[in-house]
């Protein structure tokens, strides 16, 4: 498998992440249309800097991989965490836009309302790894370490996921916290990837940062696709609200089928985050689509 890594000159956490593989490994530069390109001696994998945000970067893995005229088969974007708290974290998320005024618009922050990107499978061992880190590193002992909800661009064809350090400009720019990413960036691309036929899960309800959901993937071997917190879920006494809702998650389902082909899509409710009609309205839904809804307590349980 060809990873893809990309980032960016216009985010001072993803050069400081670009540095730290620079660091970590051997590279040989090759000429690229789209920026400064370096490909790894050792393992299977292109890092790619480019002058543009990487949220408004659209599609620059399949010119990339036309470019080169070899299949890239996945995607991981490293970038700065923002968040109000300025609380420190390390996180992982899978990219789209679930929420908006009207389908199609342009989102905030790049990509496109309704369009979620298909998710890279890797996502939760980076998740795992990161949580074991946090529990050997003393200076991860303050830090969120967790996956996030599908936010944000830009607009993919081919399994991606964003690796990011936060929240302020103190971690974006610390080279130790950079080198602990390239470390399990490193391992996990050096080993066996996700089996194309180990199901995955489609994770519906709560916060931004998935507390139950992350609790499930922490505790457990699952992988994990799209995230769509409460935010995104629709109103089920308004019918255009139901209608986008039913669009976006069919853009979910979909992606994730994209993705991998041959996995079975299962979903995981936070129960708690919704009202009965909701809750069933949404099970309904999957049900449309072939997708079971499985309890947490067997998702601990069942390989």
């Amino acid at each position: 498998m060809t990873t893809l890594i990309l980032a960016s000159k216009a985010d001072s956490a993803s050069l400081t992440l670009h540095q730290a593989m620079v660091e970590s490994h051997t590279w040989e530069s090759a000429p690229s249309p789209l920026g400064d390109l370096l490909i790894n001696t050792k393992i299977d994998v292109h890092m790619l800097l480019v002058n543009e945000i990487h949220v408004r970067s659209d599609n620059i893995g399949k010119l990339h991989m036309d470019l080169i005229n070899k299949n890239i088969d996945d995607i991981i974007v490293l970038s700065k965490h923002v968040s109000s708290s300025e609380v420190p974290a390390m996180t992982v998320h899978p990219i789209g836009v679930p929420t908006g005024q009207e389908m199609g618009e342009e989102g905030r922050s790049g990509g496109v309302y309704g369009t979620l990107v298909p998710p890279n499978p890797r996502m939760a061992s980076f998740l795992r790894a990161i949580v074991r880190k946090g529990a050997l590193e003393p200076n991860l002992s303050k830090f969120d370490l967790t996956l996030e909800a599908t936010h944000h661009g830009p607009v993919m064809s081919l399994p991606t996921m964003y690796v990011e350090i936060g929240s302020s400009d103190k971690e974006w720019t610390d080279s130790n916290l950079a080198s602990i990413w390239a470390e399990i960036i490193t391992e996990n691309l050096s080993s066996k990837a996700p089996d194309p036929r180990k199901r995955w899960i489609l994770c519906i309800g709560g916060g931004h940062y998935a507390p139950r959901h992350r609790d499930i993937l922490i505790r457990s071997n699952e992988l994990v696709g799209h995230i769509l917190p409460s935010y995104s879920l629709p109103d089920t006494d308004e019918d255009a609200s139901l209608d986008n809702f039913d669009k976006v998650l069919r853009a979910a389902i979909l992606s994730m089928r994209v993705a991998r082909p041959k996995a079975q899509v299962i979903a995981h409710l936070d129960r708690k985050s919704m009202n009965s009609d909701l809750r069933n309205y949404i099970i309904a839904k999957l049900g449309t689509f072939d997708v079971d809804v499985v309890r947490g307590k067997q998702l601990l349980t069942i390989e």
